[in-house]
């Protein structure tokens, strides 16, 4: 095994030669043959088991192999050798060269030594005549070749170094100013002075500058108004003394300059660093133009709103969480005899007769707690006495994030007409009630099971419990970028979290087994499959089934080799396929006893490259694109808090 065959983490590696000559090692032959009267010279490195030759000087190197034979006697030696009678030596006398053509009488070699030890190839020479003079003063100076040969390949692997690291500065470079410029806000850096050293794209859009023209300007002329200048100025002098700044690491709203002239309002951020050299700010900028303009048209919206609202004959009314009135019109106001800033702020209970209050109390909370819209006929007693009935609609709202923000509910006077309907009407409402209550106590208790058997999973491997909830993750990912129904996702993102809850019936001496499994022990680990499926078995429940396909089915295989049935192709049921590919995600790109967690590059290669093999290709693609979307939502979101 030569120096090289140290692999691709030595240091050695970079040496790697190519098989074609190079000018800076024939000139190094030339001397070698000019210094040592010899007119054949070879610079032969190693490498795999083969001799990579950087110079071959008066030698044809068609037939290697002869050629070979000479070097290799140097490899093990510790100083440089000489055959005086290639004739005599028991490994050469045979050789072509010797026998014949060119009829090699001599030979000296001296062993290329990496600094450490390491013997990389040889510097050889070679003569058709017998050399009995090739004395002690030859002997150093072939040595002293050979390491000047080595320098040489020194000098190309630091050669090489630093045109990497050139290369990554340049890259580096590249990826800041892409980020910069693909940034929607502005960036701009400023060093000690006040004066610009980064202006982004974003930055020469909105403020009419470019970049070269704001490079080396003081910040302040530029985009500050300016009777603000000399604030500005100031507080970077107080930051500089005393390291304390009062608009650091906050977000504010400040006024800006256009080059126009035109002034603005821009929501400011700014972060210092400390280069080692001086103090630089980067200072994020965004401008509230449009911001401000939508917030005034917000506001003559909502005032026509509360107008047309006003004009409708019916209540209608909006709750906070607390069943607080935020808003009420006209006609609702009209229904509780008081005026709309006396309501709002209160609940019911402070306006209405206790058994109306706890009514609607009770219809409150159900919307606020499960999202559904309630919509039901009612009699209450008023404020005022009187016994009305009503058709009453709430309705939740959300957030942008999907929560529950309150309720928005209106009220029809059906007094006359449910006096005709009120007996059938009654019937209808509790019909209505006990099928709901019933399907909801047989979903929870289905919920119940569900939760008890994945729980049981999870607590025999403290891994596995966290991994059973990222698999149900990916997998739903997955499958929405399949393009699967809403309630398909759901139904997936629900039982895939079950695909290993076959590991109840392993041993833990198995399970969490730190080393490589012994054949039988992998038998044993393979049984949690059909375990899991017969524990799932036997039920009508959607979500049951779909969690027994997804315990039987995730460890097939696309090409037919995969357990416990060695389905293949598309005879594998989707749910498996999916499950499948985030079970190996999420293992490779976890720590376990047996190993180290993989990178999410490495997991996601390992993954494309098993497509058509282990895994189906169109499940692979989705769970790229999934991984993708993920990573773009992931750096928008580091963006933001950059920005904040």
């Amino acid at each position: 095994m030569s120096a090289l065959d140290a692999g691709p983490g030595s240091d050695l590696h970079p040496l790697r030669p190519l098989p074609a000559p190079e000018p800076a090692f024939d000139r190094l032959a030339a001397l070698a043959g000019r210094v040592l009267g010899s007119p054949i010279v070879l610079i032969a490195l190693m490498d795999d088991g083969l001799f990579w030759f950087r110079s071959a000087l008066g030698l044809d190197l068609t037939g290697l192999d002869p050629v070979r034979l000479f070097c290799e006697q140097v490899l093990g030696a510790s100083e440089p050798l000489v055959v005086t009678d290639p004739h005599a030596h028991p490994s050469l006398r045979h050789s072509p060269l010797v026998t014949g053509t060119p009829f090699i009488h001599f030979y000296a070699g001296a062993p290329l030594r990496l600094p450490g030890g390491p013997v990389v190839g040889t510097l050889s020479v070679l003569d058709h005549q017998p050399r009995a003079d090739f004395g002690e003063d030859d002997r150093r100076a072939l040595q002293d070749l050979a390491d000047t040969v080595v320098r040489e390949l020194e000098l190309g692997r630091a050669l090489q170094a630093t045109q990497q690291a050139l290369h990554q500065q340049r890259r580096s470079e590249a990826l800041k100013d892409a980020m910069l410029n693909a940034a929607l806000d502005c960036v701009v850096t400023m060093d000690s002075r006040g004066r610009v050293l980064e202006w982004n794209a974003a930055a020469e859009q909105t403020f009419g500058y470019t970049r070269q023209e704001a490079a080396g300007r003081e910040l302040a002329e530029l985009i500050v108004p300016p009777d603000a200048r000399e604030a500005h100025r100031r507080g970077l002098a107080h930051y500089l003394r005393t390291g304390q700044g009062p608009v650091l690491g906050r977000r504010i709203e400040v006024p800006a300059l256009r080059r126009s002239g035109e002034s603005f309002p821009c929501e400011l951020a700014i972060s210092a660093v400390d280069s080692g050299e001086e103090v630089l700010f980067t200072a994020h900028l965004r401008d509230l133009t449009e911001r401000r303009a939508a917030e005034e048209a917000r506001r003559d919206s909502h005032a026509l709103l509360r107008a047309v609202v006003d004009t409708v004959p019916e209540a209608i009314f909006v709750k906070d969480r607390q069943e607080r009135y935020v808003m009420i019109n006209a006609a609702g106001a009209g229904l509780i005899g008081r005026p709309a800033d006396e309501i709002l702020g209160r609940s019911d209970h402070e306006l209405f007769p206790e058994a109306t209050a706890l009514h609607s109390g009770r219809q409150d909370r159900l919307v606020l707690d499960t999202g559904q819209t309630a919509q039901y006929e009612v009699t209450d007693q008023l404020p005022d006495g009187r016994v009305r009935s009503f058709l009453s609609t709430k309705s939740a709202y959300h957030g942008a994030q999907g929560e529950v923000l309150g309720l928005i509910g209106s009220a029809i006077d059906l007094t006359d007409r449910k006096a005709l309907a009120e007996q059938l009407e009654r019937q209808n409402a509790q019909l209505a009630a006990h099928v709901q209550t019933r399907t909801q106590e047989l979903e929870a208790a289905q919920l119940e099971t569900l939760e008890r058997l994945a729980r049981a999973a999870e607590h025999r491997d403290e891994d596995t419990g966290e991994h059973v909830h990222r698999v149900a993750q990916a997998a739903a990912g997955i499958a929405a970028q399949l393009g699967l129904p809403g309630e398909q996702v759901k139904l997936i993102a629900r039982a895939a979290p079950l695909h290993d809850v076959g590991k109840i019936g392993v041993p833990d001496a198995i399970l969490l087994k730190p080393g490589r499994l012994t054949s039988e022990e992998f038998e044993m680990v393979k049984t949690h499959t059909t375990i899991g499926a017969s524990l799932l078995n036997d039920s009508h429940s959607a979500l049951m089934q779909a969690a027994q396909t997804i315990a039987l089915t995730h460890h097939e295989r696309w090409d037919g080799a995969g357990y416990p049935q060695g389905l293949m192709g598309e005879a594998i049921p989707l749910l498996g396929r999916i499950v499948a590919v985030a079970d190996v995600f999420d293992a490779l790109t976890s720590e376990r006893p047996y190993k180290r967690a993989w990178t999410v590059e490495a997991a996601v290669a390992e993954i494309r490259a098993q497509a058509g093999r282990q895994f189906d290709p169109a499940v692979v693609a989705a769970f790229e694109a999934w991984l993708g979307a993920g990573r773009r939502a992931l750096q928008a979101e580091n963006s933001a808090k950059v920005a904040e």
